[in-house]
Formats: C-alpha cells, structure tokens, sequence
C-alpha cells in the first residue's frame, strides 16, 4: 500500500466508520490495516476525531432540545466508544483486535477480563535440512538440542504439515530435549495494566512406550540476554538464585496398543524484570538406562498471553 495516496484511505476508513462502505472496500481496508503499521496509525486518527464529532454533535443537539448543556463522561487515556458502528466497521475493528495483530491495538473491555493471544513460534519441522545444534541455546530464535526434520509415515503421521522432529537418542543419557531461547525485547507490551505470560504446546510420540516413559516441558524466564542464559543454566549450584520463574510438567502417557501423539501444554507468568525466556521440551525415561527407543516431536507453539483486568 503506497501510503502517499492519502486520500483514497481516508475516504475507505471515513466511509467505514459512517457505515456506507461496501463488502469490497471493507476488505481491501481491512487488508491494509493489517498490513500497514501507518494504515493502522491513520484509522485511529480519523476514528478518534469522529467519536468527538459524534459526541459534541449529540452534546447540540441535546442543548437545542432540552437548553441544557450535555458534559460528555471523561475519557480515559486512548479508550472511545462509538454510539454508532456498523457490522462492517466492526469488522475492521474486530480484525485490528485479533490475535494476529501488533500488540498496541490490542484494547480491553471495560468490564470484563481480556486475554489477547499472539503466536510468535510455531515449529513443524517441515525443513528437511534441519539438524540443531546438541548444545544449550547460545543465541535467540533457534532451536537447539540435536534435533533433526524427519517424514511422517503411516502408523505416525504428523500432526501439522508432512514432517516432524525427530529427539537425537544419545543411550547414556535418560532425556534429550530441544530448546529454543525468547528474547523478550522483540516483543513490545501495550500498557502497564496489564500481565503477560507465556503458553508452551507440543506434541510428543513413541513407538514404544513403557511404563517410566515421560514427555515434558519446561518453561523458565532469566533478566539475562539470550546470548549470557547458558552458564547461568549450566551452573546449577547457583540457579535457584538466578532464575526469576520456573514451571514444568511432566506427562506420563498410558500405555495402549496403538501408539498415538500426546500433547502437553505448560503456561507461565513472565515476572516484572524478565529479559529471555527458555523453552525446554525434552522426552525419556524416569528410570536409568538411557533414553531407549526413538522419540519425536511435532507442532510446537509458543504464545505471548496478555491478560488485561477490567477497568474500574
């Protein structure tokens, strides 16, 4: 969108808030709010003028009725309510306050909680020339942990996509993991009312469980860099005292006849100062002996939740 042309915004989003705007127009502007930081910069201009056209114009009309004066209720910060918004608009609006798009917009009810949910990693291992490094994450926005993007195959299809990921089996060790490491500076927060967590789901499987076989995943937020989380994790005598937040849940799946995938989903509060967060999903066994058959993964997503209380 060549932001140049003002004009021919301008007329799309006056159109939309006076409610004459047509299904086509609706859906090209609703594509440009998505796409365009400066479309979306725009809407809110000329919505924010005309709430206050809208009022003051009721304010004289009530006047010439009645020869009182109508004191509009105080506003709060950038919160508006529009008396008059058709399903088209609200459409738009809807969309600008979807999980999908950048966290400012995001605006809680008055008088109800609101969780605004935004993917920011979702892993299917559909590369095929993937293989991750075996060590703990050195550095953000990669997967660590000796993992390698395998074909589904009947009897383990994969749960998203054509392929999935598929644990290095290291026999003297009892678990392997894949880890990937959130630098939380990447994603802006909309406002101090607010808090954030994060949600971690993956789907696990194994051709051959037994009874100690245990998938998990384990979520643990640092004030450090990405790039300085790896001695502080390393160096377990002092971790407890590093670390800011930590949950983890273990799955132990029941045995069956027929493998299936087991998903398990972790979530955590991101507590005030927190700069990286990792994201550790590992599968083996409770007891020695090393982790045994081969294990996999598939469809991992990590969510940014912001929860908004409502306003007094």
């Amino acid at each position: 969108m060549n932001m140049n042309d003002h004009g021919e915004i301008d007329t799309l989003i006056s159109a939309c808030l006076d409610g004459c705007l047509s299904d086509a127009d609706a859906d090209r502007l609703s594509r440009w709010i998505e796409e365009s930081s400066e479309v979306r910069q725009r809407y809110w201009e000329l919505a924010s003028v005309h709430a206050m056209i809208e009022q003051s114009m009721q304010s004289t009309s009530m006047k010439a009725i009645t020869g009182q004066v109508v004191v509009p209720a105080p506003k709060s910060g950038s919160y508006f309510r529009w008396s008059r918004i058709t399903s088209v608009a609200a459409g738009i609006l809807i969309g600008i306050f979807s999980a999908s798009m950048v966290w400012a917009y995001a605006v809680p009810l008055a008088s109800q909680t609101q969780r605004v949910s935004k993917e920011i990693v979702f892993e299917s291992f559909e590369d095929p020339q993937m293989k991750s490094p075996g060590r703990f994450p050195t550095n953000a926005n990669r997967w660590f942990g000796g993992m390698l993007s395998v074909p589904g195959k009947g009897g383990m299809p994969a749960v998203e996509g054509t392929r999935l990921g598929k644990f290095e089996n290291v026999s003297k060790y009892r678990f392997t993991y894949a880890r990937y490491v959130v630098d939380l500076d990447e994603y802006a927060e909309p406002s101090d009312e607010h808090t954030r967590s994060i949600e971690v789901s993956g789907s696990f499987f194994s051709p051959d469980l037994d009874p100690t076989s245990v998938f998990r995943i384990d979520v643990a937020a640092f004030g450090e860099t990405p790039e300085a989380v790896q001695p502080v994790w390393i160096d377990r005598e002092h971790f407890d005292d590093v670390v800011l937040q930590q949950v983890g849940r273990n799955h132990s799946p029941e045995l069956s006849d027929q493998p299936i995938w087991h998903e398990v989903k972790v979530m955590m509060e991101i507590p005030s100062g927190a700069r990286s967060v990792v994201v550790s999903l590992g599968s083996g066994k409770r007891a020695p002996g090393g982790a045994g058959s081969d294990r996999y993964l598939d469809a991992v997503r990590v969510k940014l939740v912001d929860t908004f209380k409502p306003r007094d």
